[in-house]
């Protein structure tokens, strides 16, 4: 089995990705009109109407899967590559959880906040700043927040991750040199 991130493969999901974005625009542009997300929640601050996401969501997929593919492929670490199974993996993963959280919060379920607390509390110990978890995060909550959103959300939440991980890490290896 071809364990790359090819370019054809790259190429083949944008392009899914984009049929189902606009699919679903044309969807609800004949059924309704096309949705409005208020920030926050509240129709006082600005809108962002979902088509905005026809335009971005392609962009933002190709980005992510050349990053994984730059991070895969290994020809420019010195460290041996990830397999591209466990990217696989990590991206349904952030999928499932986001859609867990899309659903509860479509139907007024509570437990959001216990869902995002367990993920901060899980973001010290595995690298959930990584750009397959982002990427399954934005494709899992588009249906329902638009893609917007959850690029805007998602992107602070893995440098928020980032932080998370690497700081008790910097510091645990500067007192650990300190010692010797």
């Amino acid at each position: 089995m071809n364990d790359k991130l090819s370019l054809r493969l790259r190429i083949t999901i944008t392009i899914i990705v984009t049929l189902l974005i606009w699919g679903h625009l044309a969807w609800d542009h004949f059924h309704g009109g096309i949705p409005t997300h208020y920030l926050l929640h509240d129709k006082d601050l600005p809108g962002i109407p979902n088509w905005w996401g026809g335009l971005t969501l392609p962009f933002f997929t190709w980005f992510l899967l050349y990053r994984i593919h730059k991070r895969t492929d290994g020809s420019d670490l010195p460290v041996a590559s990830e397999s591209l199974r466990i990217v696989i993996l990590r991206c349904i993963a952030a999928a499932l959880v986001s859609i867990a959280i899309a659903v509860c919060f479509m139907n007024s379920i509570e437990v959001t906040d216990y869902i995002m607390g367990t993920i901060f509390v899980l973001a010290f110990f595995f690298p959930l700043y990584k750009p397959e978890y982002l990427l399954g995060w934005v494709l899992g909550s588009t249906f329902t927040f638009g893609a917007i959103i959850p690029i805007v959300f998602g992107s602070l939440f893995a440098l928020v991750f980032f932080l998370l991980y690497k700081i008790p890490r910097i510091i645990t290896n500067y007192f650990q040199a300190k010692k010797t």
